[in-house]
């Protein structure tokens, strides 16, 4: 096993996880970041430090063009790439009542547009054997409203494309996604709204970033796999909610 691969927005939280799992299989990692620059280092730091290989890599998802270069830039300090992973998103409310160009674009570019330029980069570039593709997306693909609309309408619009370029990039790339459900908390959700979210799943419990890099891992190294969506999710996506975690009881919803 071996080869590059590029993991956007893969310093912190579940790209910090699953660039470690990748690198521990012994892929070398580039290790992509906008704003988390000491985190990218450190990390990098830390692979090379446990015998990997890695190297980071600044761009801000909103231009396109600007992540075009990225699939070429880790190629010159990694060597040629075999693998991506798409985990890299913008995550913003909006709601119908509230809905912009701009928030719509801006989720559009980079949740959907840059990773579209990246799969293009990789399929024309020169790689090692067996290449393959992982989109990180979002258990609302199965279970959505009407909170976060924007990116919702991202993750529909990456799961179809998933699908598509399977076919498309067929036979020589692979072509998968990895769905979590809620994982962490955030700005927005604390850890009482996580763990309430969590304990309504199936299983009455939540995933952990772990389990979704051993997901993106097994995508990785499973040759006969393509098309594929995994849930990791505890069968959160069973549970509809009308309202998103963070926002229940909000307006009396």
């Amino acid at each position: 096993m071996g080869g590059a691969v590029l993991v956007t927005g893969g310093s912190k939280r579940i790209g910090r996880e699953i660039s470690l799992k990748l690198s521990k299989a012994g892929f070398s990692v580039g290790i992509h970041y906008n704003s988390s620059g000491d985190a990218a280092s450190k990390l990098s730091k830390e692979i090379e430090e446990m015998g990997g290989e890695a190297c980071t890599l600044h761009c801000d998802l909103k231009d396109a063009e600007s992540a075009r270069s990225l699939i070429g830039e880790m190629s010159d300090s990694l060597g040629p790439p075999v693998g991506l992973v798409n985990n890299a998103s913008l995550f913003k409310l909006d709601r119908i009542e509230d809905i912009s160009q701009e928030n719509w674009n801006s989720h559009m570019e980079v949740n959907v547009l840059s990773p579209l330029v990246m799969i293009s980069e990789l399929s024309k570039s020169p790689t090692v054997a067996n290449p393959w593709i992982v989109n990180i997306l979002d258990f609302k693909i199965e279970s959505p409203n009407a909170d976060y609309l924007s990116y919702t309408a991202s993750r529909f619009a990456m799961h179809g494309l998933t699908s598509s370029l399977a076919i498309d990039l067929a036979p020589e790339i692979r072509v998968n996604a990895v769905a979590p459900g809620h994982i962490l908390t955030s700005d927005i959700l604390g850890k009482n709204a996580l763990e309430a979210a969590q304990s309504k799943s199936l299983l009455g419990y939540g995933a952990t970033s772990e389990e979704i890099a051993e997901a993106v891992l097994f995508l990785a190294t499973s040759k006969s796999i393509t098309g594929q969506t995994i849930f990791v999710d505890s069968g959160e996506r069973m549970n509809q909610r009308r309202r998103d975690p963070a926002l229940e009881g909000v307006d009396g919803s």
